[in-house]
């Protein structure tokens, strides 16, 4: 490693350092927890990346198991903040268990017993499997991001989502992905190696940067967000509104309700904020926030889930149609999305709930 890429790297590591002091004693919760381990993971991939291969295997595998666990542990800090209905992630912990097994196992055939010459199919596993993995990881993170955002109310998690989890994820994703072609060229080109090096390092030190000042100036509402308390108004917000904005707020609710209870606009297949807000007649920002503030939901899908199981539910008692005809009745387009949803909402799955209700 050249002197260019230890000074980048020593910056980046630098700001690693004061990314997890600040979690570890800002959020003492599990984010906070999780940020500072995910710092000391990326800190172990700048180190290993300096490392000579004199060094002990032994380092070079605690290295290398801690890098590996970066973009499993981003992603459980998206999975938390992100993700209102969760449920255990087995598969997601099965996988990075399979990704840490290969990781070993490559590490000691390659090193430990090297006197072995392992097939081109195993070389290609223990390379190349672990580090597909882990873009998955990843990428899935940026979908996390993305996927929740139109639905989301809270206007602090809809900043957060792109500053905080897409831009580490895309660090991740590059470092990944780097690896992946570093393994697939082996050879690789001359000088190639130390320029990857120093643009991923450039990359580090520029978003982890970026992320200190950010969580710096972080407001009330993001602070609430990272120490996973509800970020929805505080009773003194309420009484520290005007009259008028309260009575429209009131008004606003009664429209939104009459949309939802007497013209069951909930039955529309689809149906978006933006929709709702159109057939109100109100701004989406405005319908966000009533339906979040006013309301105490934190995502549209669960505001609207709330009205399709109670409606399927009154169905299921009082009618014999079938379960796959009131999902359709109710809105939705696919019986599994109506059985999921029906099931995280009654703890019963639809024909449970029928047999209880006969």
């Amino acid at each position: 490693m050249n002197t260019a890429n230890i000074f980048i790297s020593a910056m980046a590591i630098s700001q690693f350092i004061f990314l997890a002091i600040h979690f570890g004693l800002q959020y003492r919760n599990q984010i906070g927890r999780l940020v500072a381990a995910f710092c000391v993971c990326a800190i172990a991939y700048l180190v290993h990346d300096s490392l000579s291969h004199g060094n002990s295997i032994w380092v070079h595998l605690t290295l290398e198991v801690l890098s590996a666990l970066a973009p499993f542990l981003l992603w459980l800090v998206a999975y938390l903040l992100f993700v209102d209905d969760r449920r255990t992630p087995v598969i997601a912990i099965l996988s990075i268990t399979l990704c840490l097994v290969l990781e070993v196992a490559g590490e000691l055939s390659f090193s430990i017993i090297s006197w072995q010459q392992p097939s081109h199919l195993y070389d290609r596993l223990v390379s190349l499997l672990p580090q597909m993995i882990l873009l998955v990881f990843s990428l899935h993170a940026i979908g996390l991001v993305a996927r929740g955002y139109k639905a989301d109310l809270l206007e602090e998690r809809r900043k957060f989502r792109v500053a905080f989890i897409a831009g580490l994820s895309v660090v991740i994703a590059i470092i990944v992905s780097g690896n992946m072609l570093d393994n697939i060229l082996s050879d690789g080109l001359p000088g190639s190696g130390d320029l990857y090096d120093i643009l991923v390092s450039i990359c580090l030190f520029s978003v982890i940067l970026f992320f200190n000042l950010l969580s710096i100036q972080a407001s009330k509402g993001a602070n609430q967000l990272l120490a996973l308390k509800p970020a929805t108004s505080s009773s003194q917000d309420t009484v520290d509104q005007a009259p008028e904005r309260r009575d429209q707020d009131a008004r606003y609710v009664a429209m939104i309700e009459k949309a939802m209870s007497e013209e069951k606009l909930y039955e529309e297949p689809g149906l978006t904020l933006a929709d709702l807000a159109r057939h109100v007649g109100i701004m989406e920002y405005k319908a966000r926030r009533i339906i979040n503030q006013s309301m105490q939901y934190k995502n549209f899908n669960q505001f609207l889930n709330s009205y399709r199981i109670n409606a399927a539910c009154e169905l299921i008692k009082t009618t014999h149609h079938p379960v796959s005809r009131i999902a359709m009745d109710v809105g939705y387009s696919s019986l599994s999305v109506f059985n999921r949803a029906f099931k995280d909402l009654m703890k019963q799955t639809p024909s449970e709930y029928r047999k209880a209700h006969q």
